[in-house]
């Protein structure tokens, strides 16, 4: 209750510190109408027994030698922001397209917006425009709304071991003190006023083991680790977000029943079912329903191509739906530099330019995003879902800029030679010539 209490005053401060924001991502669904089929491969069952692709394995996503451009928003209406809509197109363009997957656009919102804070010129404003916003006062005015959103849910994991709802947004800044320079106290107090991120320090042997145990105490241990190796890294910019919450009603088990893979293949998968008055929208191509979960939170299962989520929620009416899908576990591991491609794809190319990037305001020295990784994983049985992600940021020194090929000066004919005093006004000592 204390810490509900706490998280509400802190969003309401960032709101009032803020500048409000208008058109904020998740906030003004678009208006357009909802984008005809574009996935020839994509479940065309038709019906009211709505089905998901489920695995029970994790997937480390494919390195994207030669990424495809990212899909423009409209193109492909799969999100809330062109980040979420373009992120996933990107992924899905790129190797994922008949892969099982799960990434959390929020947690790498809430990842950027730490590098966003730390940034200047260039660099930041390009990060804002990835990000959806104009200015650093709408990026803290929409953190605020997350935090906001954090508080009003009912239920914590802290203090209780399994509690059964829970929703958790939170970020920490880690410093490796065997590398030269470190966090300006102003960027520290920046990031923890606006977006309530804590400060760590640790020696270079103790780094990864204490990124890793913050990761998995703030997901209840669903990513148990986020980071193989950060005793090279100068720092390092976290995000966890943790989700545990019931159906608003109980699905009830049906045991094992086929499911058709994309490949055409089947399996047997142990699956759940419930009859009830849902969300529901079908243009014959694609079926969407909206299962309520407590605490605010609602699941779309989409079965068919794609379409504008945000249409095809506002077109959406309400009808007696049999839901029936499997039991299912999504784990994804993104670190290939995914996130470091669709980024600089998207005209965000600046924070990774070794040399280039302006992150003078974070760290007294020079510094450069060298990846971002994240790790994300959602469980689905008949009594609810519990999802996690995190994803680390990872900005190393900049290495000395290389040296000019040096121009050839040999005075191997006749030259000149001044000697001066140098002064505001330089005197002239001596002046000469060598002509033989």
């Amino acid at each position: 209750m204390k810490r509900r209490l706490f998280l509400i005053l802190l969003a309401a401060c960032l709101g009032l510190s803020s500048c409000q924001a208008q058109n904020l991502p998740g906030t003004s669904p678009a208006t357009e109408k909802p984008a005809e089929p574009t996935d020839p491969s994509a479940d065309t069952t038709q019906g009211t027994e709505a089905t998901v692709p489920a695995t029970t394995e994790e997937t480390t996503t494919p390195a994207t030698e030669a990424p495809t451009e990212p899909t423009q928003p409209e193109e492909v209406g799969l999100g809330f922001t062109a980040l979420d809509s373009g992120l996933i197109a990107y992924l899905r363009g790129n190797g994922m397209a008949e892969k099982s997957f799960t990434v959390s656009p929020l947690s790498l919102k809430a990842a950027l917006a730490l590098t966003a804070l730390g940034a200047e010129g260039e660099t930041q404003q390009q990060i804002l425009n990835a990000l959806g916003f104009q200015t650093v006062e709408e990026l803290t005015a929409w953190y605020a709304s997350v935090l906001i959103g954090v508080a009003d849910f009912d239920g914590s994991i802290f203090g209780q071991d399994k509690a059964d709802c829970a929703y958790h947004v939170v970020n920490a800044i880690f410093h490796n003190t065997d590398c030269d320079g470190e966090f300006r106290e102003a960027y520290k107090e920046s990031v923890s006023k606006l977006l309530a991120a804590e400060a760590n320090s640790y020696a270079a042997e103790q780094i990864t083991a204490a990124i890793n145990q913050w990761v998995n105490d703030q997901t209840a241990g669903m990513i148990p680790s986020i980071v193989s190796d950060a005793s090279k890294a100068a720092a390092v910019l976290v995000n966890a977000l943790y989700l545990k919450t019931k159906w608003t009603e109980p699905f009830g088990e049906i045991g094992m029943r086929d499911f058709n893979t994309v490949k055409g293949e089947t399996e047997q998968k142990e699956f759940i079912t419930k009859t009830d008055t849902f969300r529901y929208y079908d243009n014959k191509k694609t079926q969407m329903v909206v299962i309520p979960l407590q605490g605010g939170v609602s699941m779309a299962l989409i079965l068919g191509e794609d379409a504008d989520l945000s249409a095809m929620l506002r077109a959406a009416d309400t009808s007696r739906v049999r839901v029936t899908l499997p039991k299912f576990e999504v784990e994804t591991s993104f670190s290939n530099k995914e996130f470091v491609n669709y980024l600089s794809a998207s005209g965000c190319r600046q924070m990774f330019v070794d040399g280039g990037a302006e992150f003078n305001p974070m760290f007294t020295q020079e510094l450069f995003v060298d990846d971002i990784i994240q790790k994300a994983k959602v469980k689905v049985d008949e009594n609810g879902l519990e999802a996690a992600a995190a994803t680390a940021i990872i900005l190393n020194r900049a290495t000395a800029m290389p040296s000019a090929q040096p121009v050839d000066f040999t005075a191997d004919r006749p030259f000149r030679f001044v000697i001066f005093r140098e002064d505001d006004a330089p005197e002239l000592l001596f002046w000469g010539q060598v002509m033989d």
